[in-house]
């Protein structure tokens, strides 16, 4: 879990802070285009907290992430 204050979280998610955040990582966003990401950015970030809620710390996640393509772990 992020945080045990999920509502102040949500708030905190604006144009500013992602034109913040992309400048870190060298990116440049107008204002145009923060505006529209943050707008974005906030249903898919609720989504992410009500996974947070109905995970279950003591179990593995049944995915499987590789980063050497397509393939199956079975696949060799």
């Amino acid at each position: 879990m992020v945080g045990n204050n999920r509502e102040s979280e949500a708030q905190k998610v604006d144009a500013t802070l992602l034109r913040h955040l992309a400048s870190l990582v060298g990116v440049q966003l107008d204002a145009e285009r923060a505006r529209a990401l943050a707008a974005q950015a906030i249903p898919h970030l609720a989504m992410l907290r009500e996974l947070d809620r109905v995970a279950v710390p003591t179990i593995e996640p049944a995915a499987e992430f590789r980063l050497d393509g397509w393939t199956r772990s079975i696949d060799g």
